[in-house]
């Protein structure tokens, strides 16, 4: 038996026993059908077991060289077979790519729609027809569907067109994340990695001091506009008071019991104006040309002893709102034009002293700063203009100067704001002349005992704790002085004496005494 042939064909046994005429004449009746089929299954069975007999001793006689050359025989034609397939896939794109030269792509559309047919039209007598015979294995490998496909024809090529998604197909669109997934894109989660977690919690903080800042700085930047809004608001108010109404500075009337003139003192439109929105309403600042036109209020005294009145409008508006911005007030310790009854109850402190905030939006006495080292800006606007809540005053500026805040006993400490009143000339000069020593712009205005002191106060950015002082004289109008002489030829200073804390960076100390011309008075 051999063992390559088909097992379901009727082997050929050449070892099969015959049959012989003389055994098949040695059975009576042999020519019946019957006997026939008997015999035939007979010999059958017996062919079988023999086959099976000699198919095990076959199976266990085949040699080395046999399996060898079975190994070698499938071998080969396996890579018949494959060398077969790669022939007929380069035929079909060897004909695809000759049909393709040949011919115009083109896209067909339909009369009645304005977007490609999905389906092109094809002639199908104009389709070139494709190689007959294939193998299989390339007839399995190209009905694959493909990225993009083409019909050729002998003129034409016309790619498959992709239709269009229409719009308003009434489908709801899916939200392409839900809550969950975006909670664990910040939030630690079951199954994160040590790495992943802290990355997690890093960005969600920092997302939170983002947000933190933003809403800080808008939120005081917000406060700033509504704050300069209500003062803008304020000196519309004041401006037509001022201009529907005339009020004198004659403020002597003749006294009825004795025949003298005396100081008869009535409200002027800033009274009648700011004295109804604020009871602690006693002025109006002004610098022409600058920024600064503002109410000034004084807290005398507050419920609690132990708090300063001077910090109840550090943040509070004019209208007593609270605001970064604040109010320009006066020193609670100052007495200036105090009046009941049309009198005078106190003399006017010798120094007085306003406060204001240096914002960045140069609201307030952020303005002030343009003074510091500029001659030409002070000549422009050397004239402070103050109002009370009954006559109208002038100052002049003489000294600009920055002193350290928080120092009270070193060589360089000057806390001027803590003098408002001189006893005598020697401590008058003695204070008008430490301003002199520090100031950043010489002047020719002239200072002498006896002149009425008006000091602007605010923080500055030079050192720390620095404020920057605006000291002023009030313009002797009874001798009929010009308010701008001695303020044309302001030049620098090269002789400053700044605060302790403005040498600590390595700066020398370049003060020369000697230098120095003093106030005082004149022999």
């Amino acid at each position: 038996m051999d063992i390559r042939q088909n097992p379901y064909q009727e082997p050929s046994c050449p070892d099969a026993p015959q049959e012989t005429a003389g055994a098949q004449n040695a059975v009576p009746g042999n020519d019946s059908p019957l006997r026939a089929d008997v015999s035939r299954n007979g010999t059958g069975r017996t062919y079988s077991a023999h086959r099976m007999l000699k198919g095990a001793a076959g199976h266990a006689e085949i040699s080395a060289e046999d399996r060898l050359r079975d190994v070698l025989r499938e071998t080969e034609r396996r890579q018949n077979h494959n060398r077969d397939d790669i022939t007929a896939i380069l035929e079909e794109v060897e004909a695809k790519r000759h049909s393709t030269e040949n011919a115009e792509p083109h896209v067909e559309y339909s009369s009645g729609r304005t977007e490609a047919s999905a389906r092109p039209r094809v002639r199908r007598e104009e389709v070139r027809p494709a190689p007959a015979e294939r193998p299989k294995a390339a007839v399995r490998q190209t009905g694959a569907p493909r990225p993009e496909t083409h019909t050729v024809t002998r003129e034409k090529v016309i790619p498959e067109a992709v239709p269009r998604q229409r719009k308003g197909n009434g489908k709801k669109k899916r939200n392409q994340y839900t809550l969950t997934e975006i909670l664990r894109f910040f939030v630690p989660w079951k199954g994160d990695s040590m790495f992943e977690s802290f990355r997690k919690i890093i960005f969600s903080l920092a997302l939170i001091v983002v947000g933190v800042c933003t809403f800080l700085i808008g939120n005081y930047y917000i406060d700033l506009y509504e704050a300069k809004k209500s003062y803008r608001e304020l000196q519309a108010r004041i401006d037509a008071a001022r201009a529907n109404r005339h009020f004198s500075n004659d403020n002597y009337k003749e006294d009825p019991a004795t025949g003298e003139m005396i100081e008869w003192l009535d409200y002027n439109y800033y009274g009648n104006t700011l004295l109804p929105l604020n009871p602690d309403a006693v002025g109006y600042v002004n610098i022409e040309g600058t920024e600064v036109s503002y109410p000034v209020v004084q807290k005398q005294k507050l419920s609690d002893p132990n708090k300063n009145p001077n910090d109840y409008y550090l943040y509070r508006t004019f209208m007593q709102e609270q605001s970064k911005a604040g109010c320009i007030f006066m020193d609670f310790r100052n007495h200036f034009d105090e009046v009941v009854d049309h009198r005078r109850v106190y003399d006017n402190s010798g120094n007085v002293f306003i406060y204001g905030h240096n914002m960045n939006n140069r609201t307030m006495f952020g303005s002030l700063r343009d003074y510091i080292n500029n001659p030409s800006f002070y000549s422009a606007h050397p004239i402070v203009n103050y109002s009370s809540l009954y006559k109208d005053y002038q100052f002049k500026i003489f000294a600009v100067f920055i002193v350290d805040g928080e120092d009270y006993d070193s060589e360089y400490a000057f806390d001027c704001w803590n003098t408002l009143d001189f006893p005598d000339e020697e401590s008058f000069y003695d204070y008008v002349n430490e301003a002199k020593k520090r100031t950043m712009i010489n002047t020719n205005v002239d200072v002498r005992y006896g002149d009425q002191l008006l000091s602007l106060y605010t923080c500055n950015g030079l050192v720390a704790n620095a404020k920057l002082i605006l000291m002023c004289r009030e313009v002797r109008v009874e001798e009929g002085e010009d308010p701008k002489e001695g303020t044309e030829n302001a030049t620098l200073n090269d002789n400053v004496l700044y605060p302790k804390a403005y040498y600590k960076g390595g700066r020398p100390v370049n003060y020369d005494p000697k230098k120095f011309v003093p106030y005082g008075p004149k022999t």
